[in-house]
This record gives C-alpha cells, structure tokens and sequence, in this order.
C-alpha cells in the first residue's frame, strides 16, 4: 500500500491530516489484451448484444473510455461487492463536455466469451477514434494507497488555509498534489473544483495524463467522474457528474 509519510514540518497537525485519508485503487495500464469483463481503458466493453452500447440523442455511438471490475478495487467499502462499471461520454472532439454522460453499473456477469461481444463494434470507425482521449488501448492494473486531501479541491482551503503558516501550507498543499489515475480517494482539478467535491462524494473514476497509453484530455488534462455517496449507496448512477479540464 502506498501511504503517505508527513513531514516533521508538519506533524503538529497530524491529527487534522489523518482525519483527511481516504483509500484510493492507484491505476496504471498496461497496453495488453483485455477479457471482456476486465478493467480496461477503451478497447471493447462488456456487452452481449450491440443493442446494448450506448448511443447518444442523435443515435451515434457514445465513447467508451473505461471500465472497472470491481473485484480488483480493494478497500472500497461504499463500491458494491461485485459487477463492472462501464463509463461512456459523448463522441465530439470536447470528449462530451457539458453533454449527457452514461455510467453503467452491471451487476452480474458471465465470463464466456463464446456469449459476448469481442470487438468495439465502432472500432473502425475514424471520427470515434480520432475523439478519443488515448492513442492506445490498455489493462488496468491497480495498487491501494492511503491519501491525504487533494490540495486541488476547495475543501482544503477550508480546512487548512487558517491553521497553517503560509511555509507550512505551501508544504502541504504541494505533498497533496493528487494528480495520476484512480478510484476512490480525492480528484486532482487542473483548473478549480468545478464539481464542489466533499465529504459527501466519491470519486468513481479519475483519468489523468499516461505515458504508456498516451491519455490527454486537451492540453494537459485530465477528467473525473463523481457520485454522491448517498446515490452511490442506492446504487442510482444517473447522478454521476463528469468534468474534465486542461491547462
């Protein structure tokens, strides 16, 4: 588990720090071959029938950007025990800013591929490729950590701006940079916390810059997909609000 180790400059607020952490899944990809059922960037998502991809109002296909089994996620109590969660955005070259999203949530399913769907049946498709965020596909392979607040969020202003020296923030602030891809934990926010994510959110998915599968959203950024943890515990995935942002 990665954890975080505060500083002697600032361990008279350890307490107040502590209070912070919560569990994220860390992600990194790997560009290899995914089962259809598997944790995944892209490629082809869980389906039985083509009738079951998303399509936007107009009828075209929505971009599959991940999905997530969450029998890989550890220490993710407010998640359900098992199924895949499928996340899908407008197919435009603003990776669906300010458009409907689709999050999909599946319960059950099987692991016979001689009942499934193979291929992303938009895989040839040139407009859905080139909107894409990522050049390449990849398997996603995921490491818990123990996070403090991301300094990115208006919560930590909140709770730290007043207490710290300025030394003393500047320091916690750059430690609690929380960029790189992840479940769970805090979001990182290129810009501003557009979303006003605190106590009562959950981060469902946060997708930031990588090397090995070449993501980018814009210039620098990265995207997030959050949920009330009220919601979550319903299991009602219509509420997740989405943003994404660059430098």
């Amino acid at each position: 588990m990665i954890t975080y180790e505060i500083p002697e400059i600032l361990k008279k607020y350890e307490d107040t720090i502590r209070k912070t952490y919560r569990y994220s899944n860390e992600i990194s990809f790997k560009r290899e071959e995914t089962k259809p059922w598997e944790s995944k960037l892209g490629g082809c998502p869980y389906l039985k029938a083509l009738e079951e991809y998303p399509l936007d109002e107009d009828g075209d296909p929505m971009l599959f950007l991940a999905q997530i089994n969450i029998s890989d996620l550890e220490k993710m109590d407010e998640l359900p025990e098992k199924g895949l969660l499928q996340f899908f955005v407008m197919n435009d070259d603003m990776f669906g800013l300010d458009n409907p999203i689709v999050v999909k949530y599946i319960e059950n399913y099987e692991e016979d591929e001689r009942f499934l769907i193979k291929e992303n049946p938009y895989e040839n498709n040139k407009e859905y490729k080139s909107n894409l965020p990522f050049s390449h596909y990849g398997k996603m392979y995921f490491e818990t950590r123990e996070m403090p607040i991301s300094s990115s969020i208006d919560l930590f202003e909140e709770i730290f701006k007043d207490e710290l020296t300025e030394e003393e923030y500047e320091k916690l602030s750059d430690d609690c940079y929380s960029c790189d891809s992840r479940v769970g934990g805090y979001p990182y926010f290129v810009q501003n916390d557009s979303l006003g994510f605190d106590d009562e959110d959950f981060l469902l998915l946060q997708l930031d810059i990588d090397d090995e599968c070449d993501i980018m959203f814009g210039d620098s950024g990265n995207c997030v997909f959050s949920i009330p943890k009220d919601a979550l515990r319903n299991r009602d995935f219509s509420k997740v609000v989405y943003d994404w942002q660059c430098c």
